[in-house]
């Protein structure tokens, strides 16, 4: 189609087009004040010597772990698609992840997610709503595992007054997200009349796709009535915690910083409140100032905790890059049309 005949773009899509830059300008803008302010009275050679001075075989066993976890999510996964969940195969999920994740991280605006949910249409067969639906369930269970374990921290060490906000915030998400998610699994057939009757208002070409759209999105929630697939979910997720938690802790060690598992689990938990702060991609400078942050509250020295940041940032970031920028070679030949793709739209069809 030439340009003069292609589409007008709806006021949605212009207003997001509009808007990335200014987006992008403002996590830029963020990203390089909390690279100041973690720079600010540390010199650079600390950092330097916290590679050259590191423990590889700590440094390996991060990142053997790092390299675990794709798979340890994507068993989690295709657990999300039960009971439609047979012919799913784990290395092609585990493909499938590490390509959203590189895509998170060098992309902005989460196109990782879009991305998944383009794969799994494309190479699985699965329909875009239910896959937006396991998505979503996938990041409540993520949350929900960091506030369980952060419940009960208290008990261990006393959290700093600053944390103690976003750890209520934390617990009134997955709370409402648990809540509604039951009410709705339970009253899907009122709300899917509900749809039907809305859905007569629209233009007749899109009535069945609203109508297949919400009840695939709808079943992706049938999930959590399963007590069986229920606690399946919530091992496999305490994994992928563990996980995370044993990376933080290998790296302590890595460096010599005499820290528990217990510091391991506040890092993380600090470091996933903080990716909700607008940064440049990568979460450059917003990673490193909040590492900073919490290895303070434990008293690791401000040098220390700098060289730790990037240590780690490289131990986390960089593989995911690399496999999935593999992964996504893999599963196209031309990668760039699908990164245009992903980031112009605002949203997978149905």
């Amino acid at each position: 189609m030439s340009r003069y005949n292609s589409p007008m773009p709806t006021l949605t899509e212009r207003l997001q087009l509009n808007l990335r830059p200014l987006r992008l300008l403002l996590g830029t803008a963020l990203s390089l004040l909390f690279l100041w302010l973690a720079f600010r009275g540390t010199p650079v050679g600390q950092i330097v010597d916290a590679f050259t001075e590191a423990d590889y075989r700590f440094v390996a066993l991060a990142l053997t772990l790092v390299f675990l976890s794709p798979f340890v999510r994507a068993v989690r996964w295709k657990l999300l698609y039960h009971p439609n969940h047979a012919g799913l195969r784990i290395p092609r999920l585990a493909g499938i992840l590490l390509i959203g994740q590189m895509l998170n991280i060098v992309v902005p605006a989460r196109a990782g997610e879009i991305a998944r949910v383009y794969f799994m249409g494309r190479s699985e067969d699965r329909s875009r709503a239910l896959t937006l639906g396991t998505i979503a369930i996938e990041k409540w269970l993520d949350i929900l595992m960091v506030l369980i374990l952060l419940l009960f921290m208290p008990a261990v060490v006393a959290l700093p007054a600053w944390f103690q906000d976003s750890r209520v915030g934390l617990a009134a998400f997955a709370g409402a997200f648990f809540g509604a998610a039951i009410v709705v699994s339970c009253g899907k057939s009122q709300l899917m009349s509900l749809v039907d009757r809305l859905a007569r208002f629209l233009p007749a070409e899109w009535q069945e796709r609203v109508r297949r759209g919400v009840g695939l999105a709808l079943s992706s929630l049938d999930v959590l009535r399963s007590p069986r697939v229920g606690l399946q979910l919530q091992l496999w997720s305490f994994a992928v915690l563990s996980l995370s938690v044993l990376v933080n802790y290998f790296t302590f060690r890595a460096l010599g910083i005499d820290l528990s598992l217990t510091a391991a689990l506040f890092l993380l938990a600090v470091l996933q409140v903080g990716v909700a702060v607008p940064s440049a991609p990568g979460k450059l400078g917003v990673f490193h100032y909040l590492c900073i942050l919490a290895l303070g509250f434990f008293g690791v020295e401000r040098g220390t905790a700098l060289g730790y940041s990037f240590l780690l940032y490289a131990i986390v970031f960089l593989p995911p890059v690399v496999l999935g920028a593999l992964s996504l070679s893999w599963q196209t030949a031309r990668p760039e049309s699908l990164l245009d793709t992903v980031c112009s739209s605002s949203s997978p069809r149905v």
